[in-house]
């Protein structure tokens, strides 16, 4: 899987599978059975919000930062 996007989401994303893997593993599934391929996180802030995007054909997850 090829890891694209948002440089601080992909620390935020780095940081929860060294410290919560369930959860990650939560969000991975749950971007992949979505309609929209897609699933929302926070950072460890609270309040940033991201999207992950898992696109089937290329395996590729991509994370961008959600503005307000």
């Amino acid at each position: 899987m090829k890891l694209t996007g948002d440089s601080e989401g992909i620390e935020e994303l780095k940081f929860i599978k060294e410290n919560k893997i369930f959860y990650l593993k939560f969000l991975l599934n749950e971007a992949k059975s979505n309609s929209n391929r897609r699933a929302e996180f926070k950072g460890r802030d609270g309040k940033t919000k991201y999207w992950i995007t898992f696109y089937d054909l290329s395996g590729e997850i991509k994370i961008e930062k959600i503005s307000d």
